[in-house]
């Protein structure tokens, strides 16, 4: 999971020279002293504890970090005796030298990959290694692999090394990719693909993976398979086999499989070949990319321009990068799935139940696939939903929160031109959060959690409220922006304990919905934090101005509305997190993003009682992620292991991942061991997380030597993709995502009774 530096400066002071365990001691401010502490802070305590705090510059190697990590090592462990360290760096430099003098002389082509020349990236300030690496297009684990790092920290002024990447392996396809695109992009013949991949008619799966290149090693090829094994997409039938076998047996409904397949009935031969999920072209929505075109995009999916005009309500030929352009229009009486549905909120949306649903189209099971057409009752009368246009609303933004077409709610509200003003009530298609069951929850009024607490300054805004202050920014301003916490790690402790304090008893006053969590404890562990945003993207609004969304500031919002929901079922839930200034927050408009503030705090007086630098949440090998662990277990005391959840909330950045909601459970590095009980539950979700949701198995700090019953990472969005990146920035969609997470709980304790 990407950290980050929290040593990065911006226009604020910076938090090392903020909080500082113990007294100022005399000489703080001399330079040998403050590369003490840049050291350490980089490396940890334990890796600088023989640098001596002297005002002779002499007594540090260098005033710049060495470039390599053997260099880096000798000057963090560097003694009092300059000649001594002298001597090192002049052996370990003619040591250097020789090794470049012996690879010079080594054949060509046994070390092409070391001839190449790296790319140089000099660290400015504020910047992140996941902004670096969402630059440069590369992963995070490759960052650190070619510069030596443990974990994400980084320095203004520090060299980083970007190799050339080497000849992908694979890829995951994305939704409106063809098999052209991917081999001219990757240089890789279609021929190749198909050979390697064993496809027929070109036909590729959103969320497949591609092998690009054949397998050199046992450990490739054993991947390969695996991955093969994990996820069929298509299948070729054999003696024996029946059409109803095979859909039990991919967990597809017959219906579906034959509408799949244009099949009459239910006849079917050997060698014949079936498709068992919709293909990447066959998606209701197209996310424009870089490069695209009207003309480029109709070709693609054989529409004419002209449809494409008009169902869009596209006003001459400019589309911007990241716009969601519907590509075929809907029947009343049909619902074409979306990335992110599931078969329950559909259900509940249009006042239909899931087993009605399944019957009308010969369902199995509750999983559906993006693509997926599916047969509403016939008597069933076209069910809309009101919506008051606000404040810096346009008529775009309106259709794709409610998946329409601007043709479609032009249509239905008589609607001459894309003009809309605040306060006008438009029709719209119901928000899949929105439905005639669980009417308590379409109740709940958020604003009334909103605390008052006598003494603490309720500050309005449209990123809002705040408590006791607010960000100096209005919304972020950069990838780099970022405000220093304005209190030290105690104080915002218990400014912190005292708003969650007034925020519990608010949700205790709203009542239950039912029982069915009652004796379990979940533990919600909002990913990042502290003196680490995670990741920090650049996404466009509607008219294509940049605006930039912070991982861990939208990730807490979601955690808050799975706790709210979680209560409201009988749980008893624990935040590893809290956040001195604000509790649940508005996103009104859109566009005003949450600022990236470093200012979360442990939930946990013992983890704050130091009041230094070093208790705030930060990630990396020399960070506290321990932390977050020992929370839990001290929450987990009295609980019954088979009781006890930990969910741990992520929006990361994952450009080889598919566009999709992931479950991440704990797998050893060698794979040795995995652990099942997660696994299950990871994939017992699945369906509830909605169409394209997919678990895997990860090495994970937070989920090592975890206490829970069961436990996972949910990358609840991938914020690679543009669209992501939009959707997380709406209110609406958040709570869309953490009514989902609850809805998945509900039905992994409800099918073990």
């Amino acid at each position: 999971m990407p950290d980050s530096d929290p040593s990065q400066g911006s226009s604020q002071r910076d938090p090392a020279s903020s909080f500082q365990s113990g007294r100022r001691t005399e000489g703080a401010n001399s330079p040998v002293t403050q590369e003490v502490k840049r050291c350490q802070l980089y490396f940890g305590p334990a890796r600088c504890h023989s640098m001596k705090q002297d005002k002779d510059r002499s007594t540090v190697v260098g005033t710049k970090f060495a470039e390599s990590k053997n260099e880096r090592d000798l000057f963090c462990k560097a003694k009092r005796r300059p000649s001594t360290s002298r001597i090192l760096l002049l052996f370990f430099s003619v040591c250097s030298a020789l090794a470049l003098i012996v690879l010079s002389s080594t054949p060509k082509e046994c070390h092409a990959a070391r001839s190449l020349r790296p790319l140089i990236h000099i660290v400015r300030r504020g910047e992140t290694l996941s902004g670096i690496a969402l630059h440069y297009r590369v992963s995070i684990a490759q960052l650190r692999r070619w510069n030596g790092l443990h974990g994400d920290k980084i320095l203004e002024g520090q060299h980083l090394q970007l190799w050339r990447k080497s000849p992908s392996k694979s890829y995951f396809v994305r939704s409106g990719d063809t098999l052209t695109e991917i081999g001219i992009k990757f240089r890789v013949s279609i021929s190749l693909l198909r050979r390697l991949n064993d496809i027929s008619e070109d036909r590729i799966y959103a969320g497949q993976r591609l092998i690009l290149r054949p397998a050199t090693t046992p450990e490739e090829t054993r991947q390969a398979r695996t991955a093969e094994e994990n996820e069929r997409f298509e299948y070729v039938v054999k003696h024996g086999d029946t059409l109803s076998e095979i859909a039990a047996r991919f967990h597809v409904g017959l219906g579906f499989l034959r509408q799949l397949n244009s099949l009459t009935n239910d006849i079917i031969f050997p060698g014949q070949r079936l498709r068992l999920r919709p293909s990447s072209l066959d998606e209701p929505v197209h996310i424009v990319r870089p490069g695209d075109t009207l003309s480029s995009i109709a070709k693609k999916y054989r529409i004419r321009i002209s449809d494409l005009v008009e169902l869009n309500g596209i006003e001459g030929s400019r589309i911007l990068v990241g716009q969601e352009l519907r590509l075929t229009k809907r029947p009343v009486h049909m619902y074409i799935v979306e990335r992110g549905d599931a078969l329950w909120e559909i259900g509940r949306a249009y006042g239909i139940s899931v087993t009605e649903l399944k019957r009308i189209n010969g369902l199995t099971d509750d999983e559906i696939y993006p693509g997926q057409k599916l047969q509403l009752p016939i008597q069933q009368p076209e069910y809309l939903d009101t919506y008051v246009v606000k404040k810096g609303d346009y008529l775009g933004r309106i259709a794709r929160l409610h998946q329409m077409s601007i043709a479609d709610l032009k249509r239905i509200n008589g609607l001459r031109s894309s003009l809309v003003y605040p306060g006008e009530e438009l029709k719209v298609n119901p928000l899949l959060n929105k439905g005639r069951e669980w009417p308590k929850i379409s109740k709940i009024n958020w604003d009334d959690l909103a605390v008052s607490l006598r003494g603490v300054r309720k500050i309005e805004a449209g990123n809002g409220p705040y408590y006791n202050y607010s960000p100096k920014a209005t919304y972020q301003k950069s990838r780099d922006y970022y405000e220093n916490p304005s209190t030290s790690p105690l104080k915002s402790y218990r400014q912190a304990r005292r708003l969650w304090k007034a925020f519990e008893n608010e949700v205790d006053s709203l009542g239950y919905l039912s029982n069915v969590l009652r004796g379990w404890h979940i533990v919600l562990d909002p990913g990042h934090g502290g003196l680490d945003p995670g990741a920090i993207v650049e996404n466009l609004d509607g008219n294509g101005n940049k605006v930039y969304v912070v991982e861990d500031e939208y990730v807490y919002d979601i955690a808050l509305r799975v706790y709210v929901l979680l209560r409201l079922h009988g749980a008893e839930v624990t935040m590893t997190l809290l956040s001195p200034n604000h509790l649940l927050r508005h996103s009104d408009p859109p566009t005003q993003t949450f600022v990236n503030e470093k200012n979360e705090v442990y939930n946990s007086y013992e983890f704050n009682r130091r009041n230094c630098l070093q208790s705030w949440p930060s990630g990396g090998s020399n960070g506290n992620l321990s932390y977050r662990v020992r929370i839990a277990r001290n929450a987990f005391k009295k609980v019954p292991r088979n009781h006890r959840i930990f969910l741990s909330f992520h929006a990361d950045i994952e450009p080889e991942s598919p566009d999709a909601t992931v479950i991440l459970y704990y797998r050893s590095k060698k794979r040795h061991y995995i652990d099942f009980a997660s696994k299950n539950f990871a994939q017992s979700i699945l369906s509830a997380l909605g169409a394209g949701a997919y678990a895997r198995g990860q090495y994970l700090g937070v989920l090592k030597r975890n206490p829970a019953g069961v436990k996972i990472v949910l990358e609840v969005r991938n914020l690679a993709y543009t669209d992501a990146a939009w959707a997380i920035r709406f209110e609406q969609l958040r709570y869309r995502d953490a009514e989902k997470i609850v809805k998945g709980v509900l039905d992994y304790v409800r099918n073990l009774h």
